[in-house]
């Protein structure tokens, strides 16, 4: 989830408001930004700026931005999307204010201007940031796009325009990939060449959001002849906001999906939800032969146009599992990569972008810190300083002499809890009471399945806030000698298991035992 805050002169902006599902914990509820820290030191933003619509930058401002009241900077869609959130939760959208992509605002002492940029999602946008000292841009989701379909490629004189950029506070996701990223234009030519070549019905999932994924399966669809369908209330209703605004004016008519019985096998086409596996998708009730309207039988087929998000193998495993049953035949980005493009930049991309606006200092975020490591890596053979890799609770000061860490805050994870905002208890060792007298310790520790077991990737991080001193090499060599003993399928199922070892561990090995947050991460 992406939450940013940027201070000049005892005035504040935010920018984004995401959410995440905790894929480690049961019932996979969502997790929202910790405003303790706000609160604390009285901060309340002036303005929120919102790079694009998707939930990790969004899915929050419904439950947070009432204790703040400010307005909302966002582009058509994104402003869109945020009103039917606000209508969801009986707020009214007055504070939303549409910016068109590549326009200004000023919020206080701050001028920001939104640079549209390619992504997975129409109208995102780096977001420039001036105060009478600093030019700084935060990139946001990003790629390098020549061909997105909706949209126009980023401009570069554009970005060229705005250099030399003091600060660029860059996304990492892909940061690891030496090669850029392929275009929308590639994937919608693999759709075109693979949906003839499949039998009976056909089921294409991807992300709702991907409008240009889903225009794409909509046109290859129609040069074949199968009629359209929808299939999900997250596709259903981001096609109707899209259609509102003109994005999808040449998608072929849709047919409702209680009249597909009508039509032969191989006149149909159905675009679903369910990419990642959710349980309560519409694809996974397909799986399990429950959908009142629409079944699939031996010989369909099921394209996955939408790479996994790590934590979601297991569920997708299972999904193709049910799918596999029934005879369905599977197309997905492990054997049909072309199937499926990433909205994050690779190397080759960071390079071309921070030619164009000359940074002088990064600040690497988004993705796990092999992923920020390696774009500080880059940096620095670029001749960009990177001193930092920061985590989550930094206050990060910068002005002339760079980048500085003045303070990290802890951040206690905030749950949605019968639509509230609930602090989520501690864990601590029943016989030992309280231990918020003796600090806290926040774990996140990236793992991946190996053989019957687990296996720890990278480093862990490790946010101590504790009165007694913690052997981090020690922890990390228990880790490794227990993770590939403990055979749970999934990561609810593993957390469960390697919580009490570890809080016995932890309480064997430092003098007084704090109250611990254990998060497990996918890789």
């Amino acid at each position: 989830m992406n939450f940013s805050l940027y201070g000049y002169g005892g005035h504040w902006i935010a920018v984004d408001c995401g959410m995440m599902i905790r894929q480690d914990l049961p019932d996979t509820p969502l997790q929202v930004p910790n405003m303790a820290t706000l609160t604390e030191r009285a901060i309340t933003p002036d303005a929120l700026l919102v790079t694009h619509g998707h939930e990790d930058h969004i899915g929050a401002i419904a439950w947070l931005w009432p204790y703040w009241g400010c307005p909302i900077y966002a582009t058509p869609l994104t402003a869109a999307l945020l009103r039917a959130k606000f209508h969801d939760h009986g707020l009214a959208g007055d504070a939303i204010r549409i910016i068109d992509p590549g326009d200004a605002c000023e919020c206080g002492p701050f001028n920001v201007r939104f640079l549209p940029v390619t992504h997975s999602i129409p109208e995102s946008c780096a977001i420039l940031i001036v105060t009478p000292s600093q030019r700084v841009l935060h990139t946001g989701d990003w790629k390098l796009d020549n061909e997105p379909l909706i949209g126009f490629p980023t401009d570069p004189e554009r970005f060229r325009s705005i250099a030399p950029i003091d600060l660029i506070v860059g996304d990492s996701t892909n940061a690891p990939e030496r090669e850029g990223t392929a275009n929308e234009g590639d994937v919608a030519r693999a759709l075109e060449q693979t949906i003839p070549e499949c039998k009976g019905r056909v089921v294409v999932t991807c992300f709702a959001s991907n409008l240009a994924r889903v225009l794409a399966i909509g046109r290859a669809a129609e040069r074949c002849g199968r009629r359209v369908s929808l299939m999900g209330r997250s596709m259903e209703r981001m096609v109707t906001i899209a259609r509102g605004l003109g994005y999808l004016d040449d998608f072929p008519p849709i047919v409702p999906v209680q009249d597909l019985g009508y039509l032969p096998p191989e006149e149909v086409l159905v675009i679903a939800t369910g990419s990642q596996g959710e349980p309560r998708s519409a694809l996974s009730r397909l799986a399990r032969s429950q959908h009142p309207n629409f079944e699939l039988v031996a010989g369909d087929t099921v394209i996955f146009s939408a790479k996994a998000i790590p934590g979601n193998e297991p569920l997708i495993e299972r999904l193709q599992q049910g799918l596999r049953q029934l005879g369905v035949i599977i197309y997905d980005g492990e054997s049909h990569p072309a199937l499926h493009a990433s909205g994050h930049p690779g190397q080759e991309e960071i390079r071309q972008l921070y030619a164009w606006v000359n940074p002088r200092h990064l600040l690497p975020i988004h993705g796990e810190q092999a992923h920020q490591t390696t774009h500080r890596d880059l940096a620095l053979q670029l001749g960009i300083d990177c001193p930092l890799i920061p985590v989550n609770g930094d206050m990060i000061r910068f002005d002339e002499q760079g980048l500085t860490r003045e303070a990290r805050y802890p951040q206690p994870p905030c749950m949605i809890d019968r639509n509230r905002v609930m602090p989520m208890p501690e864990l601590f060792h029943e016989t030992m009471g309280n231990g918020n007298r003796h600090g806290t310790l926040f774990l996140a520790i990236p793992v991946t399945p190996q053989g019957e077991g687990w296996s720890r990737i990278g480093l862990p991080v490790i946010d101590s806030h504790t009165t007694s001193p913690l052997d981090e090499t020690a922890l990390m060599e228990w880790l490794d000698e227990h993770l590939p003993t403990l055979a749970n399928e999934h990561l609810a199922q593993l957390r469960q298991a390697l919580r009490p070892l570890l809080l016995d561990y932890l309480s064997n090995h430092m003098r007084h035992l704090p109250s611990v947050h254990l998060q497990l991460i996918a890789n």
